[in-house]
């Protein structure tokens, strides 16, 4: 869906609501998996000063989150600016993204979207090159498990048991783990303070940041409307019309950014010009008993052909990709991908492709003109 349409179904949101209204997401798309980070701040100050008159506003975000402190940033520039700030959830805020929404007044959330556990996940490269990604509370339930479940007492054997534990994950990684953790809570805890702000409040948002970082068992774990609202989140009361334009946002935003359909390199490459390459060459076929010298001008060929073939220039096939947008009915930029792939027949007749970013940027969208 292009942007005019895109800002048609924001500005039925702020007509509804009254208020400006700001969209953040990042692309949730399979095999292209985007991030909140702190270069969206910048993008959300030109937001923020387009908007000339208005004591509140309304962040409708989708993401699977990123970085804690960039979440912080963005609720802290808003809150500078805004008295009043409420985030609108169409579908899943997650991680980094439920942090940023526990620095709202009120969450909006459509009932089919969720937010999800603050506990961080740590991403390690192990020596075969294999990623693995742990939480510090994984490392806190093994060591629950030991001492409740099993039952070790005697130190040596406890000893040995963590000996075999840091033989997997380094002590220091489980240290990133500690800190990230507790940095996520502390966030958490200091975003609901923004609007938590009597003792007794103050008391509730540890509570609350505590819940949402330590007390689910995945990271994946969704936490629905009504789960939000028994975790005392500050949870809007159910409004059907406006839970129906914000879905509607939501699928504009969707659909430009392909967000149900995988990237697929290769497929992308044989879509857009690179068939040629996947065509496989003839096999040769030499007549029976065919002489010698006729055997080796017909391998001569071949041998000229696959020549003429390596010095060809190969196909390139362009790409674009968007892996986030913050946009409004005053301004809009993109965070994209820009390459070309290549591929080439390699040994046994198997495709090798190759990709080269060229830049990975935010950039400014031309708005559309306004209708006379």
């Amino acid at each position: 869906m292009e942007l005019t349409a895109r800002i048609e179904r924001y500005r039925a949101i702020e007509s509804a609501r009254g208020r400006p209204l700001i969209v953040y997401a990042t692309s949730t798309r399979q095999g292209l998996r985007a991030m909140m980070a702190g270069d969206a701040v910048r993008e959300f100050i030109d937001q923020i000063d387009a908007i000339a008159e208005s004591s509140s506003v309304d962040v409708l975000i989708h993401s699977t989150g990123g970085d804690p402190l960039a979440a912080w940033k963005l609720m802290s520039l808003l809150r500078e600016r805004f008295e009043t700030v409420a985030v609108l959830v169409p579908f899943m805020a997650f991680s980094a993204a439920t942090i940023f929404a526990l620095g709202a007044d009120e969450v909006v959330m459509h009932p089919h979207a969720s937010l999800g556990p603050i506990d961080p996940q740590i991403t390690i490269t192990q020596a075969d090159g294999s990623q693995r990604s742990f939480a510090f509370e994984d490392v806190g339930a093994f060591l629950r498990f030991l001492n409740n479940e099993v039952g070790l007492t005697e130190q040596a054997t406890v000893s040995a048991v963590i000996d075999k534990l840091f033989s997997v994950v380094d002590p220091v990684h489980v240290g990133a783990a500690k800190r990230a953790s507790e940095l996520s809570t502390e966030v958490g805890e200091r975003l609901l303070q923004m609007h938590m702000t009597s003792d007794e409040e103050k008391a509730q948002a540890k509570v609350i940041a505590e819940r949402l970082n330590k007390k689910f068992f995945a990271h994946a774990d969704a936490v629905s409307r009504s789960r939000a609202r028994e975790l005392q989140l500050k949870i809007a009361d159910n409004n059907p019309q406006l839970e129906r334009l914000i879905w509607e946002a939501f699928c504009g935003v969707e659909s430009y950014m392909e967000l149900r359909k995988p990237f697929i390199p290769m497929h992308h490459f044989l879509q857009n010009g690179g068939a040629p390459v996947a065509t496989a060459a003839a096999p040769l076929v030499l007549p029976l008993n065919a002489p010698q010298d006729v055997q080796n001008n017909l391998w001569n060929h071949v041998a000229q052909q696959a020549l003429a073939g390596m010095a060809a220039p190969g196909i390139e096939v362009a790409y674009t990709l968007v892996n986030g947008l913050i946009e409004s009915p005053r301004a809009a930029s993109e965070n994209r991908t820009i390459g070309k792939m290549s591929a080439a027949r390699v040994g046994g007749g198997e495709i090798q492709l190759s990709a080269v970013d060229s830049s990975i940027e935010w950039a400014k969208v031309d708005m559309p003109e306004e209708k006379p």
